[in-house]
């Protein structure tokens, strides 16, 4: 294990668990040091997560800085870490979010040290899942976040004893989310026994390994099921999402910017990296169902923007927003669409965190409609134009990070979605107008809640942002017009690691086509070869006489061979797995 632990993923797994032992010796009643210490480790924390995303080749293969020690041999589990170009962005917004959370919020109060070791052990659980290149530490890691997450929900919120709906909102979390916990150790012994029945008794739990079977239709749809049962609360999908607005009424601040503003894109990332590869066909098939899930949901979060004037469940109804766009791309299978994701992800959490800290400033000044802030604009200023930043960050304002991400998502959507999205751009176009619409709608609240003389006694009831969160939140959104400004540093780190991960999800959706009426799971290399056109193949399956133009090597390979060894025409080939 030391050669793991000695290196720079095991550094990022390992410093906030340090410093979340260090935090917890420390006893209650020193508020202070204890969030003092815990910010400190989060920058160290940020530093090593930098060093990973700097030292990442771009040109390099999609999974560097690999460390792998044995752990249960005897079934196949490995400690493995590894940095995939997919995940840079994550871990990027993972070593941001974390020291901007805890500086949000109201002054340190007796009680804090438990507060900051959950939120400490949430982040190395989280970094651990992005890491993880074995699946049964990734679960492990991922129980562990949900745990830590639902305990972090009733810690006392604001520091203030007795909040109301606090321990509901905590109760609500967690019947959203332990079930979903079950449903993904069942999804996980379902990858297992495939991967030992397709090997010959071979037990491994390496992600690419498990990729490399091609389940039965029976098993992917079990399987997939399972895994959206565990992710669904976390995603835009109504009607699984009734835990978030009390938690965003009635959790501890830093809590909500956390669970909101990195907690769901985690549960996007999954999706992506691990639910995608293992079950393609059925991913494929419900691509559509799940896209108008999601479109429906931003279009009842965009309405609800209009017509919600509490503070807390505004901001819930402005993450499932949008979210869903993010959702849409990751369904899309499209590399452009996937390498929109980073930048839109990293505006998420990093715009949500701005919008905690004002909106939950307005809850500690018991503000609960923002009918009652007339004039909030001449009473603090400062509060209300870092949230009018935050909403046009979120919106995807030119030159900001989420402008980057939402454009790539929205043309790679529409240009390169037909092939898994069958109605890209009814579901493209919905997403884009429900996100403007919600904007809009979001802006003519503040815009009344801003202008005019402020009412009696609003001067004392409201104060501005003090100094410390008018710094987190201005370095918040100077993050985000940073990366909006020069986004290639990023983008360009996982451009290839995108492109491979998306020819990878064709080559096993068209395997997955080929053996669909298969009695047993098989490896790829016994029946590869049937799919040297993957896209045409999917296309083929899906009925699909027109599609866009796809710059992929599989596609260039079937050319090639057809023109120089006369290979017969796909229908030919249909013989093995049967026509659809």
């Amino acid at each position: 294990m030391s050669e793991v632990f000695g290196s720079l993923p095991g550094a990022a797994v390992l410093a906030p668990l340090i410093t979340a032992l260090l935090v917890g010796s420390l006893p209650r009643s020193e508020p202070a040091l204890a969030r003092g210490l815990g910010l400190l480790g989060a920058l160290v924390e940020l530093c090593v997560l930098l060093a990973l995303v700097a030292r990442f080749d771009a040109a390099g293969p999609a999974l560097q800085a690999v460390v792998s020690a044995a752990w249960i041999p005897s079934y196949g589990v490995s400690l493995t870490l590894g940095v995939a170009g997919t995940s840079l962005p994550l871990l990027l917004l993972l070593g941001l979010i974390v020291p901007l959370a805890l500086m949000i919020g109201p002054r340190s109060r007796p009680g804090e040290p438990p507060l900051v070791v959950g939120v400490l052990v949430l982040q190395a659980a989280w970094v651990t899942v992005l890491l993880a290149r074995d699946l049964l530490v990734l679960a492990a890691a991922w129980e562990l976040a949900t745990v830590t997450a639902a305990v972090l929900v009733g810690e006392r919120g604001d520091g203030r004893r007795g909040e109301p709906g606090r321990t509901a909102a905590a109760r609500r979390y967690a019947a959203h989310l332990l079930p979903g916990a079950a449903a993904l150790i069942g999804a996980v012994v379902i990858l297992g026994v495939y991967h030992a029945h397709a090997t010959g008794g071979a037990w491994s739990w390496q992600l690419d390994d498990l990729a490399a079977v091609t389940i039965p239709a029976s098993g992917q749809i079990v399987g997939f099921l399972l895994l959206l049962l565990a992710l669904a609360p976390a995603l835009p999908l109504l009607p699984f999402n009734g835990w978030m607005a009390p938690v965003a009424t009635s959790g501890p601040t830093p809590v909500v910017a956390l669970i909101f503003g990195a907690g769901m894109p985690m549960a996007v990332f999954l999706l992506v990296h691990v639910g995608m590869p293992a079950f393609p066909l059925i991913a494929g098939e419900w691509a559509d169902p799940l896209a108008a899930l999601a479109v429906v949901g931003a279009i009842y979060a965009a309405l609800a923007c209009w017509a919600e004037r509490e503070p807390g469940r505004l901001l819930a109804h402005v993450a499932l927003l949008h979210l869903a766009l993010a959702l849409l791309g990751a369904l899309s299978g499209s590399a452009g669409a996937w390498g929109g994701l980073g930048p839109l992800l990293l505006a998420h959490g990093l715009a949500l965190t701005a919008l905690t800290a004002v909106f939950h400033g307005l809850r500690r000044a018991g503000i609960r409609n923002l009918g009652d802030l007339a004039g909030w604009a001449s009473v603090a200023p400062r509060g209300a134009s870092v949230a009018l930043l935050a909403v046009l960050a979120l919106a995807g304002a030119p030159g900001s990070a989420g402008f980057v991400g939402e454009l790539a998502v929205i043309v790679g959507v529409l240009r390169e979605g037909g092939v898994e999205l069958l109605r890209p751009v009814v579901w493209g176009v919905l997403a884009a107008l429900a996100v403007s619409l919600g904007t809009l709608g979001l802006l003519r609240s503040m815009w009344h809640a801003g202008r005019g003389a402020p009412r009696p006694g609003l001067e004392r009831r409201l104060p501005d942002l003090g100094l410390r969160e008018s710094l987190t939140t201005g370095a918040a959104l100077s993050l985000l017009l940073a990366l909006g400004l020069a986004p290639g540093w990023l983008l360009s780190r996982g451009a290839l690691a995108n492109q491979e991960a998306v020819d990878d999800l064709h080559l096993g959706r068209c395997l997955a086509i080929e053996g669909r009426d298969q009695t047993r799971p098989r490896t790829r290399d016994e029946f590869e070869s049937l799919c040297l056109d993957p896209v045409g193949r999917i296309a083929q399956f899906y009925g699909l006489t027109a599609l866009a133009a796809h710059d992929h090597a599989g596609h260039e390979d079937h050319e090639d061979h057809e023109d120089h060894e006369g290979q017969d025409a796909p229908e030919d080939r249909d013989a093995p797995g049967g026509a659809p």
